[in-house]
């Protein structure tokens, strides 16, 4: 995918939209194969990894909020959650409230090796969003949850497609 061009007056708003699409479709394809080569370098499932960072970006992540944000069965996450937790990333913590719910707590110095291999990516992604002002970061920012919000129920909606068809 060639690097974004700045729209010319000639260009039209679908053009723009359908161009704004491609390219986010195409930097998604290639945040997943660069989970597929972290993973593989990890010794991971590549969903595994997927949701790890799902867990490391949450906050009292639950195995039921797991299911639901990837929607992935609850029997499925329990194998996920369990290949997780034997390499060594999380560690399931009884809620001290509620002792039936346990969180999905990760184990900070081995996520931290994974950091590591990210940070020379993490670091050149950053230096391009700091070229944005307050207000262009806010509406980046608003982009991006809602992005990720219809990410995750497009997920879920097809899952649970598959899963009816199956029936």
């Amino acid at each position: 995918m060639p690097s974004v061009k700045p729209s010319s007056e000639s260009e039209d708003r679908n053009a723009r939209l359908e161009r704004l699409d491609r390219t986010i479709r195409a930097a998604s394809a290639q945040r997943t194969l660069y989970s597929g080569v972290l993973a593989g370098r990890l010794g991971m499932h590549q969903t595994d990894l997927e949701c790890l960072f799902i867990i490391t970006l949450g906050d009292k992540v639950t195995p039921g909020k797991l299911a639901q944000e990837t929607g992935l069965t609850t029997g499925a996450i329990t194998g996920v959650v369990d290949r997780i937790e034997r390499a060594g990333y999380i560690r399931r913590v009884r809620d001290t409230a509620d002792r039936r719910r346990l969180f999905l707590e990760p184990v900070p110095e081995k996520v931290e090796d994974i950091r590591a291999i990210n940070r020379r990516a993490f670091h050149a992604w950053m230096r391009e969003l700091s070229r944005y002002s307050e207000s262009e970061l806010d509406l980046l920012l608003d982009f991006a949850e809602k992005n990720y919000d219809a990410a995750v129920n497009a997920t879920v909606k097809l899952r649970r497609e598959a899963r009816e068809a199956a029936e």
